[in-house]
């Protein structure tokens, strides 16, 4: 055979042949040159407009402060409207509760519920030579098949027997009975009755009574009654229970910021109703009624503005007080026929600065530690902090609307 050989071209000729390895194509990266000189000059711009632009400062001022106490008599008065700094008059309120409860309580009393079975039946009378026979109330019928008594509830007269067409035909009348004792088991269906008093005389065997109808209604069972002790008992607890639950429910119903005394509520019961007698044959009962609670109550926020008053004018000129320093104490409280009087002991923290207007000289545009020692300076002032804002500014602004004054204690 002929070798046939493969004829490239000669571009592709030139490629290596397979299983060499391939130079890899570098790619010329294309520098970005910056100039130092521009760089320098954009911080240059940066740093000038952090300079230039101004800042803002916030000034905690420390004032020296006067502890101050005292006593003051304060009224609480129902009959007024407003609050009276001069005669050092609060307005109170009533606040009220209502409630209309009611409750279950058992009956601890046991009965026996006895009940003896009763019934009509029919007493014959086969006599002869024929008689009627009179017979008195609790003449004693014996049952068979049983041998239960059964005891007439009246006198009655059984017929004398009749002869009719040759053929003699018993007397008989219907007669009430009741058993002998009380019980289920005195409940007849049906029976034949001997008369026992009857016995060893001739009329024995020819009297006698059958059952008209089912003997019923008898039975034995004990059965709950109320006592008296019961429902005095009932009474006291449910007196105690809502009472309480009066002048709770009246507690809960003041808001916060009201001052009351809970020895001053006065919690009452009315219209209490029961519903049974002692006697009664149940095996619990409810007690009901309404309860009404009510008491005084005035505003926190009065008596702390009187006691405020009382504090600034015992203070040495003018001066304010620090906030939530005021403390107070009721040392005494008499009821009035109008309200409350209340003895108090208070102490509280007074200050005094000058106006904004001549701290804000002290500060704007001076540097930190000048404007400082400035403020610090003032006989008024315990000590000063200041905070510029950006932290690198030295001064504070020339402009007073970007200067913040803070009170710290």
């Amino acid at each position: 055979m002929k070798k046939i050989y493969d004829i490239l071209p000669p571009d592709l000729a030139e490629k290596k042949e397979p299983g060499s390895k391939e130079e890899p194509i570098k790619k010329e990266r294309k520098r970005i040159r910056v100039s130092f000189k521009w760089l320098g000059v954009v911080v240059l711009v940066l740093l000038l407009a952090a300079f230039l632009v101004e800042g803002r400062s916030v000034v905690t001022i420390y004032p020296k402060t006067e502890e101050i106490s005292g006593e003051e008599t304060i009224t609480a008065n129902l009959k007024q409207g407003t609050l009276d700094e001069e005669n050092k008059i609060v307005p109170a309120i009533v606040f009220s509760s209502d409630l209309e409860p009611s409750k279950d309580y058992p009956a601890t009393g046991i009965t026996d519920k006895d009940k003896k079975a009763k019934a009509v039946i029919r007493v014959f009378n086969k006599h002869k030579p024929e008689k009627a026979l009179t017979l008195i109330k609790g003449t004693r019928f014996l049952s068979v098949p049983g041998e239960l008594i059964y005891r007439a509830t009246a006198g009655f007269t059984v017929p004398q027997a009749k002869t009719i067409d040759g053929k003699l035909t018993p007397g008989y009348v219907d007669v009430e009975v009741e058993a002998d004792q009380a019980g289920e088991n005195y409940n007849l269906s049906s029976a034949t009755f001997s008369v026992p008093g009857l016995s060893g005389t001739e009329y024995y065997s020819s009297i006698w009574a059958e059952t008209i109808n089912p003997i019923t209604g008898g039975f034995k069972s004990e059965v709950s009654v109320v006592l008296q002790k019961d429902i005095d008992n009932a009474k006291a607890a449910f007196e105690d229970e809502f009472l309480a639950k009066g002048n709770e429910e009246l507690k809960k119903s003041i808001p916060a910021n009201y001052v009351f005394f809970e020895e001053n509520f006065v919690c009452e019961i009315s219209s209490m109703a029961l519903s049974a007698k002692a006697g009664e044959e149940i095996a619990s009962f409810t007690v009901s009624g309404k309860v009404k609670a009510e008491t005084e109550v005035f505003r926190k926020e009065d008596l702390e503005s009187l006691l405020a008053k009382s504090v600034e004018s015992m203070a040495s000129g003018a001066k304010n007080i620090v906030p939530g320093s005021l403390s107070y104490e009721i040392l005494e409280k008499k009821s009035k026929s109008e309200g409350i009087e209340l003895k108090i002991s208070f102490s509280a923290k007074a200050y005094w600065l000058p106006e904004n207007d001549f701290l804000l000289q002290n500060i704007v545009g001076k540097s930190k530690d000048y404007a400082v020692s400035l403020l610090e300076g003032l006989p008024e002032v315990d000590r000063v902090e200041i905070k510029l804002i950006p932290f690198w500014k030295l001064s504070n602004p020339s402009n007073k609307d970007r200067v913040e004054i803070r009170l710290g204690f």
